[in-house]
């Protein structure tokens, strides 16, 4: 009888909460809008239970079809308000006060710590201060010798793998990703790794603690911390991050060393000498006054989210450009055309004067942006309630804002799925809102690395345009994307590769 009391009591202790919950303000605001009902207590936990490219399409694609631009959807009692729109994404993020992170971000914090990535308010904008100095104009001229160097390492590596599929194709994602983590620790972190034991640990751990996140994020049992530490993803997760702080702890240990244990006595980045590789990782030594501002686990914590966004989302973007161009040879022509106009019979390498003139692989490298976004969308919590478009959002609801979603939507994009490089000539993209093409996110909480990214992109992309041509087997079926946090190929990206005559 006892047992029996104790289960009707909690039964209608949770009938009453239901019953309040339901008619509080966020609800009654979150249930305007439009959105799968769901079910008590779940939500929508049961539709969301796909693999991570159906995931993507019904997000970003299929809700938001049906719904409209903007839409919700629960997981347990936790909403999310999706957007796919560039006008109502625009009070969002032109806000300086909506600049808090979802609390989905906060299933990275055992990697990432209390990074710039993470964090807000005033530890986030001392931090993106401190940092914004390490993409200097000037800094970056000086990486074009490291991307000029790795480049010619990546177009051995592409030989070497053409040679051993003579008569196959090539997964190129797998020979970019390790070339793209190459050209981070170099140079951001001023530490060249080429020996493929040091790294396969850590690309492994970063491809699945991103994946955990995402599987974490649509299971409400899984939200809570202590429950998630308890599980064999918890674990998992734990053994992902002491592999990924033990590789950038050793990052951290060479280039001190390197530095002789010494503070850099740079004052400004006009000090830089012309030759003078200052790495991200110096200026964070440097800052850290040793340890008065920046303690080694506040270096290492900024140290891990470059090593993570500068390397797993350039070597996304290079793959997919590949795979577009390889599936439209009419725009490998033209790319193949302008190389030779500006560097003719000549093997010397890039110059900044040289990506200046790269007009047609700059708009098919936003192109792949478009369709690809390497962020496929970010996310906020609304610390206040917010007018968008016709509907309140309450203070606390987390905002997801579809990328992916918005790139593919056909009132902001025309026949959305082809991929059109001219659409980003000056003259076709004249009068296009200012948020329809974000994929380095928009406002006071864009991507810091942008300038960095599009200079790597061009390039290493320019010296693989000049080296091969690529194509995909005949028959072979279009290649899924998956939301990993970055939009990644399922199944890599196999090519095939061919020397370019001459």
């Amino acid at each position: 009888m006892l047992a029996v009391c104790v289960l009707v009591s909690l039964a209608t202790i949770l009938c009453v909460w239901r019953f309040l919950w339901g008619r509080s303000r966020y609800v009654r605001l979150l249930n305007r809008i439009p959105g799968s009902k769901g079910w008590p207590i779940i939500g929508n936990s049961l539709e969301l239970q796909v693999n991570l490219a159906e995931f993507l399409q019904l997000v970003h694609r299929e809700w938001s079809s049906k719904y409209g631009n903007i839409y919700r959807g629960w997981a347990g009692t936790r909403s999310v308000v999706c957007i796919a729109s560039p006008e109502l994404m625009e009070p969002i993020l032109n806000s300086q006060e909506l600049i808090t992170k979802a609390q989905e971000y906060s299933y990275l914090s055992q990697w990432l710590g209390s990074s710039m990535f993470l964090t807000t308010g005033s530890r986030w904008k001392c931090r993106r201060r401190l940092l914004t100095s390490a993409f200097h104009f000037q800094i970056l001229e000086s990486f074009i010798d490291i991307f000029n160097e790795q480049s010619a390492l990546l177009v051995n590596d592409f030989i070497d793998a053409d040679r051993q599929n003579p008569h196959g194709d090539v997964n190129v994602y797998s020979i970019l990703t390790q070339s793209a983590l190459d050209i981070i620790c170099d140079s951001s972190m001023g530490r060249q790794v080429r020996k493929r034991e040091q790294t396969a640990d850590y690309l492994r751990c970063v491809s699945r603690i991103t994946q955990i996140v995402m599987e974490r994020a649509v299971k409400p049992w899984l939200h809570s911390d202590f429950l998630f530490n308890l599980s064999g993803l918890g674990r998992e997760n734990r053994r992902c991050v002491k592999i990924l702080h033990d590789f950038t702890n050793q990052v951290i240990r060479d280039r001190k060393s390197a530095l002789g244990g010494a503070e850099t006595s740079l004052t400004s980045v006009d000090d830089v000498p012309q030759k003078r590789r200052l790495a991200f990782l110096d200026l964070l030594i440097q800052a850290s006054e040793n340890g008065a501002k920046l303690s080694d686990e506040d270096i290492r914590e900024e140290v891990d989210t470059f090593m993570f966004a500068g390397h797993d989302t350039t070597a996304t973007a290079m793959g997919w450009f590949l795979y577009c161009v390889a599936r439209h040879p009419q725009e490998q022509q033209l790319l193949s055309d302008e190389m030779d106009d500006i560097f003719g019979d000549s093997q010397r390498m890039c110059t900044t004067q040289d990506v200046s003139r790269m007009k047609h692989l700059e708009c098919c490298i936003k192109e792949t942006l478009r369709l690809y976004p390497s962020i496929p969308g970010v996310m906020r919590t609304l610390t206040r309630e917010v007018q968008i478009g016709e509907y309140r959002l309450p203070a606390g609801v987390s905002v997801a804002l579809l990328i992916y979603g918005m790139h593919h939507n056909p009132s902001v994009y025309a026949e959305p799925e082809a991929f059109r490089p001219e659409r980003f000539v000056a003259e076709h993209s004249a009068g296009r809102h200012p948020y329809a093409f974000i994929p380095f996110s928009a406002g006071p909480r864009n991507c810091i690395g942008q300038k960095y990214a599009i200079l790597e992109l061009k390039v290493v992309l320019s010296h693989l345009i000049r080296k091969f041509v690529f194509s995909v087997a005949d028959g072979r079926k279009r290649i899924d994307a998956a939301s990993e946090i970055v939009l990644k190929p399922v199944d890599g990206i196999n090519l095939i590769v061919t020397a370019r005559s001459g």
